[in-house]
């Protein structure tokens, strides 16, 4: 049987990915529009979720 998961779970993120990340928050227009890594993977991956919905409906 599938045990579930907390919704706070930890993902590991490709150490390549993550340099992406910080680049893009260290920009200037960024910094005030995410607060932290976290919120910005959050925000990109919900995009990227409503993105392939948006799709699949297609």
């Amino acid at each position: 049987m599938k045990k579930n998961k907390e919704s706070g779970s930890v993902v590991k993120i490709d150490s390549s990915l993550l340099e992406d990340v910080d680049k893009i928050l260290k920009k200037e227009k960024n910094k005030f529009r995410f607060v932290n890594k976290k919120q910005f993977i959050d925000i990109a991956v919900h995009e990227f979720l409503k993105k392939m919905e948006r799709e699949d409906e297609s």
